[in-house]
């Protein structure tokens, strides 16, 4: 996460979207009238009591959503794949764990994006979804046997985390249950060893990580790696990921250089152009302290085109994968919600919303580490609350969830909030309802995408708010 500096506003669009969504009744109204209109009348005259069917149409009415901006989200996308990255060769495989609502990968996929996928879940998913098996990019460090046989047989792009898993993919090709295709791309993850970010969770370059082989620079265990790749001519991948966040450009630059190295070295080992594939990862920061919402892609790509050419030149690897997520992902969504209730203390105000950490898990459990989510204050109908710095007010931003830490954002210096009121936080777009929890069974949101200039933006509905009786599913039991 970038160094604490001074929030910087909404974008234009932004306020427009929140003004709209108010506008068109996507947010709901809190207050007593709500359920009251849910209210049936008894057979004798009088009110009957509010049954389940009722609450469920007042749920599907909650006053809040994740609302994510199309227009700008895709062009970043383009903003990567035609400006910076451009090469043709180059294959931008968008991180599904940061993202996997269906809408945005099929729309990535129709985009020629391919997917990147930390379980088997995600890959089947993907595979649902539309992309082509070689471009569905299997990266999880646990497969299971199965889960690489799967993979395999489907031709999904399958990249090893280590030796032990090398030989498990051996074992089954030897068996002649799978046999690969010249278009099977099988890759060896290996850890560039290029040392720790600034945030230590995401840090997957050190002599501790729990991914890839370590690649040292030189010695016996170099030499061990390189000749056991060598040994199977079928490994024609090698993937790196240096990090998720916190790290720096000079490391995740040494980082694929690293990489490129020993896929040169294999080639000159094994007398021909063996590695046809440079996976290089993702990992690059987000900075969420700024409004501007494109990614810092192109000062990545002049510093990879400096220290590592090789990736862009076309006769050197036939393909090069990225997996940006979080670039990808976090700066284009808002959550707005309005305030259930208010409550003030020595010096400061209490707004409680209708998302905490079910949502927003990092920002509450660990609030100074992975993000830092601005928060803007707007009126019920949607307007934005302009007040001088003196009027501001520190305000905790609380969750519904019932536990202490359930705050999203501590002492946010904005205009007073009332109930009914809104609060929109920035920057939501990633890694927030992919880590959703089930702690107090609260329901899931209802999702929107808006298009369209920011005078007339409309709005599509791509989930629906969960159900109360299927958030509490999961805890049925067998008889």
């Amino acid at each position: 996460m970038a160094p604490k500096t001074e929030d910087e506003p909404l974008t234009a669009r932004q306020v427009a979207a929140i003004k709209a969504a108010a506008q068109q009744g996507l947010l709901g109204t809190v207050g007593v009238q709500e359920v009251g209109a849910q209210e049936s009348v008894s057979s004798d005259g009088g009110e009957a009591p509010l049954t389940l069917e009722a609450l469920e149409a007042e749920v599907q009415k909650k006053p809040f959503a994740f609302l994510y901006d199309g227009d700008t989200w895709e062009a970043n996308l383009a903003h990567m794949r035609e400006e910076t990255f451009k090469e043709k060769h180059f294959m931008h495989a968008c991180a599904v764990k940061a993202n996997p609502l269906e809408y945005f990968l099929r729309r990535a996929c129709e985009l020629g994006h391919g997917a990147e996928c930390a379980s088997i879940s995600e890959v089947v998913h993907s595979l649902d979804v539309g992309f082509a098996p070689d471009r569905v990019v299997f990266d999880s460090p646990c497969k299971t046997a199965a889960e690489i046989e799967f993979a395999l047989r489907k031709g999904v792009h399958l990249n090893m985390d280590n030796l032990q898993e090398l030989a498990r993919v051996e074992a089954i090709l030897a068996s002649g249950r799978v046999n690969l295709t010249p278009s099977s791309i099988v890759g060896i993850r290996v850890n560039p060893l290029v040392g720790a970010g600034t945030i230590a969770a995401f840090s997957v370059s050190t002599g501790k990580s729990k991914f890839g082989v370590p690649l040292q620079k030189s010695g016996q265990e170099r030499e061990s790696l390189l000749a056991r790749v060598v040994a199977c001519p079928w490994i024609n991948g090698v993937h790196v990921h240096t990090g998720s966040g916190g790290m720096g450009l000079d490391q995740l630059v040494a980082g694929v250089r690293t990489a490129v190295d020993f896929a040169l070295e294999i080639n000159e080992r094994a007398g021909e152009r063996r590695i046809r594939t440079l996976d290089m990862g993702g990992g690059l920061a987000v900075n969420f302290n700024v409004a501007q919402q494109l990614s810092d892609f192109a000062p990545y790509a002049a510093a990879l085109r400096k220290d590592v050419p090789e990736i862009f030149a076309d006769n050197v690897f036939d393909r090069v994968v990225t997996e940006f997520g979080a670039a990808a992902q976090h700066k284009f969504a808002l959550l707005a919600s309005r305030v259930e209730y208010t409550k003030s203390y020595d010096g400061g105000r209490i707004a409680l919303i209708h998302a905490g950490s079910d949502v927003f898990m990092r920002a509450c459990y660990c609030p100074e580490t992975f993000v830092h989510h601005r928060v803007f204050a707007f009126s019920s109908t949607g307007e934005q609350k302009e007040v001088s710095e003196d009027e501001r007010v520190p305000t905790d931003i609380a969750g519904p969830l019932c536990f202490a830490g359930d705050v999203v954002v501590r002492d946010a210096k904005i205009a007073p909030l009332e109930v009914g009121d809104i609060v929109a936080l920035a920057d939501v777009g990633g890694n927030a309802l992919s880590i959703r929890t089930t702690h107090c069974s609260r329901q899931g949101p209802q999702v929107f995408v808006f298009h369209g200039a920011n005078e007339a933006l409309t709005f599509r509905q791509i989930q629906d708010v969960q159900p109360v009786r299927d958030s509490v599913r999961q805890w049925k039991c067998r008889e």
